[in-house]
């Protein structure tokens, strides 16, 4: 399946996280693909972050003009690289990118990312179907 296609026209989706009291979901843009790694970014003090360094799966659902919805489904590494952290900055709108003064380098900038494990679709017409990566 290719979804990087997908993806790159519809970045805006539901990242879904565990706290410690249970789920929790927000919208999230995903920034770019790398074979089967889904890259964000968010910010140390925020809870999603707090919420991935202590359960480092997640979830990134997608509406596809809902045929087929896709849920991306993984583990969470975080990244210290200063490519990936310029390249995600650069990506941002510049309201977030304010936040942390335009620095790739901000103490509190975070970019992390989903290695796939499991994609699933759901349609009413074809119903749901589960990928294994």
């Amino acid at each position: 399946m290719q979804f990087e296609d997908i993806l790159s026209k519809r970045p805006i989706g539901i990242l879904a996280t565990v706290s410690d009291d249970g789920p929790r979901t927000r919208a999230f843009q995903v920034l770019w693909t790398e074979g089967n790694k889904l890259f964000f970014s968010t910010g140390a003090q925020k809870p999603v972050g707090q919420q991935l360094v202590n359960h480092p799966k997640a979830s990134f659902c997608l509406e596809n003009k809902f045929s087929p919805v896709l849920s991306f489904n993984g583990d969470v590494a975080f990244v210290d690289d200063m490519e990936a952290k310029k390249r995600a900055i650069s990506l941002l709108p510049k309201q977030v990118q304010d936040l942390y003064d335009g620095n790739p380098a901000h103490e509190s900038f975070r970019v992390f990312y989903i290695e796939v494990k499991e994609i699933r679709t759901f349609s009413y017409k074809e119903g749901l179907k589960e990928y294994t990566l």
